[in-house]
């Protein structure tokens, strides 16, 4: 019981400090792109996209909070299977079957471990190689899935950036569309029967 407190607790405080960051991340990216576009304008489509890409990389970044919380409590897992198999002869060799009972077991007791695992073969493995065989497999595969999330969270921040670069107006497009300006910029004069008016941009 105590373990799923933890884990509620600390799953929170990921969940937060990955929004954080993402939210930071979507920030820098706009403004490097506008320190690399100062021409161009950002639009209602710009920033369409940007919230999108905050909602994917917000999800991204709960998964890699996840793994990371099943990867900091291997040490209880490893507890958790060594008190499990403590009582079992020596000479006992594990099945791939005995070793998803094993698994099972511990996404009974932790269920986040289920979100992550849906299956274990450690056949040949006895009582006391299992629990570190386990805890070292386990550290790998969540090592591997973090990065997977990662790499998918750099695919959605490029394409992000080219939708974002597609959707922002060129200045030069702006001024051509609202009718062009003189030599001056944009103070334009009119001549209408010996008078003089301003000029002004419109949509």
């Amino acid at each position: 019981m105590n373990f799923l407190i933890d884990v509620l607790s600390d799953s929170l405080g990921y969940a937060s400090l990955a929004a954080f960051l993402t939210l930071l991340g979507v920030f820098l990216m706009f403004f490097l792109i506008k320190s690399w576009r100062r021409n161009s304008q950002f639009t209602p489509i710009s920033f369409i996209v940007g919230f999108i890409l905050f909602l994917f990389l917000t999800f991204q970044s709960i998964l890699v909070s996840g793994a990371l919380i099943v990867k900091s409590y291997s040490d209880e897992l490893e507890s958790t299977v060594t008190a499990l198999v403590q009582n079992i002869p020596e000479s006992t060799h594990f099945t791939k079957e005995d070793s998803q009972e094993v698994l099972e077991y511990l996404i009974d007791s932790n269920p986040l471990v289920g979100e992550f695992v849906g299956g274990a073969d450690f056949h040949g493995h006895t009582p006391s190689t299992l629990p570190a065989a386990m805890t070292d497999e386990l550290k790998s595969f969540m090592n591997y899935y973090i990065l997977r999330r990662m790499l998918w969270a750099l695919f959605f921040v490029v394409t992000g950036v080219v939708l974002v670069l597609k959707t922002m107006d060129s200045m030069d497009y702006m001024r051509r569309k609202g009718g062009g300006t003189s030599s001056r910029g944009s103070r334009c004069e009119t001549r209408s029967g010996g008078g003089a008016r301003r000029g002004r941009f419109h949509d």
